[in-house]
């Protein structure tokens, strides 16, 4: 399965699982494509206004 998101493009994450604390944003930046993971790609992604990546699969983003 090819990836749907390329590295650079701004994304929206459906399902989080936040941090007290973190940024309230919804809109990340595609870091790295990663390998798929049971026939389904992954993604490091980062919002502007956290210190950390977090990992998404593809399922979890829609594009912004």
């Amino acid at each position: 399965m090819a990836h749907k998101f390329r590295i650079g493009q701004t994304v929206q994450l459906l399902q989080s699982n936040r941090r007290p604390g973190t940024s309230s944003s919804s809109a990340y930046k595609v870091i790295r494509q990663l390998p798929e993971t049971d026939g389904e790609p992954g993604y490091r992604i980062k919002s502007v206004g956290e210190s950390f990546e977090r990992v998404a699969m593809e399922r979890q983003l829609v594009k912004a």
